[in-house]
């Protein structure tokens, strides 16, 4: 049901009705269809036939099957992947993100990890390809975490290909070591007091602290 709520707006204003129109034709309050919309509340299981014959669209449409299974076997590519990495069988891991590239030819994270397992390939095509791919990825990603694992993967992979120009500039845009994640978490951990707190921000703003 993850997905409903999103699918329930956008269904509606593709048959063009407003949320009072809907909840007429449904006998409820608009109350209902709104809390519906943001993902507050869920519709009663005896009403999804009804608003699927309403959007005209299957059940499965409507609760988000499809996205739900997209994301199902995306985690499978993941993890049989990754599997094959950690048994340090990377050709085989490289295969399956390969093949998982073609169902999903515009999925970031997959491009990213074919990229980092061609890389450690010694076959020059291979290594060209991984530059290509995390060149793309980062030219139309939108996954934060993705996109700041590429650019760090890709300063060894320019390193590996023999520019270390690019390596270079391209590690020069990565964060400092102040606002990496194993940073934050430390100190967060600490439970840092109002003045610790100002004095971090401090550091990450302009590279000094007030100690």
């Amino acid at each position: 049901m993850m997905f409903i709520a999103e699918n329930l707006k956008a269904l509606r204003k593709e048959k063009d009705l407003t949320q009072e129109e809907v909840s007429e034709l449904l006998g409820l309050s608009p109350q209902s269809v709104s809390k519906w919309e943001r993902g507050e509340t869920m519709p009663d299981i005896t009403l999804l036939p009804a608003l699927a014959n309403l959007y005209q669209v299957s059940v499965d449409t409507l609760i988000g099957m499809d996205k739900i299974n997209d994301r199902q076997t995306r985690n499978g590519i993941f993890a049989s992947a990754h599997t094959y990495w950690r048994n340090g069988e990377i050709a085989q891991a490289a295969q399956i993100f390969s093949e998982g590239l073609k169902t999903f030819p515009t999925d970031e994270g997959i491009m990213s990890d074919l990229a980092m397992a061609l890389a450690i390939s010694e076959d020059s095509d291979d290594l060209a390809k991984s530059v290509k791919l995390c060149e793309r990825v980062l030219s139309n990603g939108h996954n934060e975490k993705v996109l700041h694992t590429t650019r760090a993967a890709l300063c060894f992979i320019y390193m590996k290909s023999g520019e270390k120009e690019k390596a270079v500039a391209l590690a020069n845009t990565l964060p400092h070591i102040r606002e990496s994640r194993e940073r934050v978490l430390a100190q967060l951990d600490k439970g840092p007091t109002a003045d610790e707190i100002n004095s971090y921000l401090r550091l990450i703003a302009i590279g000094e602290s007030n100690d």
